[in-house]
């Protein structure tokens, strides 16, 4: 039986909610960690908190912040300027505050956060510890393997053995470090795979392959074969996907799919009997006249495709929700026991849903 709910609704000022993900936490909660505060994202009211149910799903408890950064006030108005290398002891990046990904490992749950000037400049990945359940949470420890203008995204782990840490990266107009946001000419991502045999690092990069201009967000799987996939947002009206055949070293240039992709993240997911799982919005088109500002219509429905053959074809898809709206960044775990998909999401960028979907017998 499926089972759905709501973890938060926003109201100004507290309205925004963005890249929710869904945790299970080492003492056996479920914890949503999410981006909020302000209207929108990107803007400096930004912090990262996480809502947790103590009832396996059925009831949320209150925001727990998990870093809301200190800005100073005079340096709010001043214009960005170029940081040196003891950027945490800067006013002007420790602005803004959101997430790309939320990873647990021998009781410690580690959230990686980018720190920014409000507007995607200037921004650096850091990592925030907990190792007592999220109750309390460490300083922000700059990323060292890629600490400047870069996102991490879902951590995976390979039959053999090795843990993959897959981001995006964003190359700067020489020295000058300008917003994401601003960039009229919207340069191309760069992505990549980070190597290491713990979750922790340390940590061996692959060779980068080209992304598509805009956001990159990637996702990795292994395939039958033991060869790796990565698919990858784009604004061409479906997923990218690239393919490596020395686990992770090098990738191959990517290629566009049959699965429609409005411009929106996805999860992927590998189940227990070798099947793939993939959480998306198949909508091709990503432009709709009912669009709001950072709101957009047309990532729904929200549906699971299930594919037996390494992505070749999708012999199981079914539309979870198509209630009117934008149904987006859906993120989470496989249960326990295996027989659900647990994630939460955001609905048209002010509230975050919980759901358990039951994965259908091959």
């Amino acid at each position: 039986m499926e089972t759905k709910s709501l973890v938060f609704r926003g109201y100004p000022p507290i309205h925004c909610c963005c890249d929710a993900t869904l945790r299970r936490l080492p003492n056996g909660e479920l914890a949503a960690f999410f981006m909020t505060g302000g209207a929108f994202e990107p803007e400096t009211s930004n912090y990262v908190v996480l809502c947790r149910s103590k009832d396996n799903g059925s009831s949320w408890g209150p925001q727990e912040i998990i870093h809301r950064s200190a800005a100073c006030e005079a340096d709010l108005l001043k214009p960005p300027h170029a940081l040196d290398p003891n950027w945490r002891d800067r006013c002007v990046p420790e602005i803004a505050t959101t997430m790309s990904e939320v990873t647990i490992h021998d009781g410690i749950v580690t959230v990686y956060v980018q720190i920014h000037d409000g507007h995607f400049g200037y921004w650096r990945t850091a990592t925030i510890r907990s190792s007592d359940n999220g109750l309390t949470w460490s300083e922000p420890e700059p990323f060292e393997p890629l600490p400047k203008r870069s996102m991490i995204r879902n951590l995976y782990r390979t039959s053999w053995g090795e843990y993959l840490l897959p981001y995006q990266f964003q190359p700067t107009n020489g020295d000058v470090e300008e917003s994401f946001m601003d960039d009229k000419n919207k340069l191309h991502q760069q992505n990549g795979v980070l190597i290491g045999l713990s979750p922790h690092g340390p940590w061996q990069d692959s060779g980068p392959v080209q992304g598509p201009a805009g956001w990159a967000e990637i996702n990795v799987v292994e395939l039958s074969n033991g060869s790796l996939s990565m698919l990858c947002r784009s604004e061409s009206g479906s997923l990218l996907r690239t393919n490596s055949e020395d686990r992770g070293r090098t990738w191959s240039p990517y290629v566009a799919t049959d699965i429609p992709n409005p411009a929106s993240k996805f999860r992927l997911f590998k189940l227990a009997d070798g099947r793939i799982a993939l959480l998306h919005n198949p909508n091709p088109a990503h432009v709709h006249p009912n669009d709001k500002l950072r709101c957009s219509v047309g990532r729904n429905p929200l549906s699971l495709w299930i594919s037996s053959d390494d992505m070749r074809t999708w012999g199981y898809q079914r539309d979870l929700c198509d209630f009117p709206g934008s149904l987006e960044y859906p993120d989470g775990e496989i249960d326990p026991e295996g027989r659900y998909l647990e994630f939460v999401f955001d609905y048209n960028r002010h509230d975050v849903i919980f759901w358990r979907a039951e994965i259908p017998q091959a």
